[in-house]
């Protein structure tokens, strides 16, 4: 009798602690306006806050034109196109979880309009201006791409080049995406540290950060995803995305990402397709390999943009 007792106790902590883990990690918090810098941002990025944040202000300074589409399973959908005069090429910028556009590419940002791009700074579902309550890790987000990628051929030509480009989860995202049929008009993608599983990186942020045993964990929890938010955390991984994708693609991670391993990017370039690159910057910790090697990350994307549109 005892000894049910404290099995029924155990099951029910258990259940507790995997619904509390679902809602801190899946359900989207309260909107808020758009927070770019939050107290001690400058104590984290050191020596880098300041270009971070310059870069921050530089992306809301320009001018937008602000559109809305519907996402295949109906939620409004928000991004920002900058025109870059009549460039012909433009790039995708799609950030990462709990994160914004302005803060994930404040360094990259204004690299690409000097390289003549017109730039798309999409906020992913269930960030920011965009509908949505289930971060889905790049599940759904990647069908999201295919949406905005037949919207901008619509809406600004379809003799476009395209640049899909993600950092973090949104490099999940744009890998992910590569499961879906392109058209010519796609050029290359570009994934900066991105995880190549939905199902692993959170089995790693449960260990790492919450001391839960993922083996336990994951098959309670993707009942709540199938539940709530109506995708499964095994649908999908980079490995099984990029087998079918024949377009050239960029991997750039840092040796010092502590949360998102580096081996994560390596397993992915080693699962691509040829043609494909990959970038490794010693020591940049996680979305930090831009400002950490700027040289070698540009002469990285440069070649990478002059091979695919030389191809």
């Amino acid at each position: 009798m005892i000894f049910a007792i404290i099995l029924c106790a155990v099951v029910v902590l258990f259940l507790l602690a995997v619904i509390v883990f679902f809602f801190y990690t899946f359900v989207r918090k309260e909107k808020e306006s758009r927070v770019i810098f939050k107290d001690g941002d400058e104590g984290y990025f050191g020596e880098f806050y300041k270009p971070i944040f310059d870069g921050a202000n530089y992306i809301m300074s320009q001018k937008y034109e602000e559109h809305r589409i519907k996402s295949y399973d109906g939620l409004t959908l928000y991004g920002r196109y900058l025109k870059n005069g009549d460039s012909n090429k433009t790039i995708m910028l799609f950030h990462g979880y709990r994160s914004c556009g302005e803060k994930d590419f404040s360094g990259s940002f204004k690299f690409y309009v000097d390289n003549g791009f017109n730039i798309l700074l999409v906020d992913q579902r269930c960030h920011e201006n965009s509908e949505g309550k289930i971060i889905s890790f790049g599940v759904k987000e990647s069908r999201d791409v295919i949406s905005w990628l037949d919207y901008v051929l619509k809406t600004y030509g379809d003799d476009k080049e395209i640049f899909i480009c993600g950092l973090s989860m949104g490099a999940a995202t744009v890998l992910f995406s590569t499961r879906f049929k392109m058209p010519d008009n796609v050029k290359g993608i570009i994934a900066d540290c991105g995880f190549d599983s939905p199902e692993r990186i959170i089995r790693k942020v449960a260990k790492q950060n919450f001391r839960i045993n993922g083996f336990l964990l994951m098959p309670a929890l993707n009942v709540l995803c199938k539940i709530f938010g109506k995708f499964s955390v095994y649908e999908v991984s980079s490995e099984k995305a990029l087998k079918g994708f024949d377009k050239p693609v960029l991997f750039i991670h840092g040796t010092g990402d502590d949360f998102v391993p580096c081996e994560m990017s390596i397993a992915s370039f080693k699962a691509a397709n040829e043609p494909k690159f990959i970038c490794i910057v010693d020591g940049a910790m996680h979305g930090m390999s831009y400002l950490v090697d700027t040289p070698k990350v540009q002469k990285a994307f440069t070649d990478f943009i002059k091979f695919c549109e030389d191809r």
